[in-house]
Formats: structure tokens, sequence, C-alpha cells
């Protein structure tokens, strides 16, 4: 069995129970993941998705990079002066 046959026979249980442990840092029965553990799961979830065409949005380590509520008018933030 490769890893595509692997990824492809996991189900959406196993999938979400997976990403609940690399969440968390730890299995469900409490155990912590190693760093190697964390690498595998972590590409086999985003394999699970490729695969799965789970949608941008809801895919592990998705960073809404969209503008947030511009406001219009004066900013709450001042440039910092380095004085020497």
């Amino acid at each position: 069995m490769n890893i595509d046959d692997l990824i492809a026979s996991m189900t959406p249980e196993i999938y979400q129970n997976m990403r609940d442990a690399v969440q968390l840092g730890r299995w469900g029965d409490g155990r912590a993941m190693t760093p190697e553990q964390k690498t595998h799961s972590l590409e086999a979830l985003i394999r699970y998705e490729h695969m799965h065409d789970i949608p941008e949005k809801e895919r592990v380590g998705y960073v809404d990079t969209s503008k947030k509520n511009k406001k219009s008018g004066p900013s709450d933030t001042q440039p910092l002066k380095i004085i020497e």
C-alpha cells in the first residue's frame, strides 16, 4: 500500500481525529505527539484535503489574508520614532 492508497482509505472520522490531534499536539488518548508524528500527520491531512477537494477556507493551516473591515478615517496606529 502506498501513501495515496492509505490517504484514500481514510474516513472523514479519521481525518477529523487526526486534525484534532495535530491542533492539540496530543492523540485522543492524551499521549503527546512527537515532532515526527506531527509532520507525518500534517502531510496526511494536506493530501486528504487535496484528494477530497476540501474548500480552501476549511483546510489545515488556512490563513485569511483578505482585508477585514477597512476603517475609514484616522488610524489608531502611530509611527514609531527612534531617537539616538
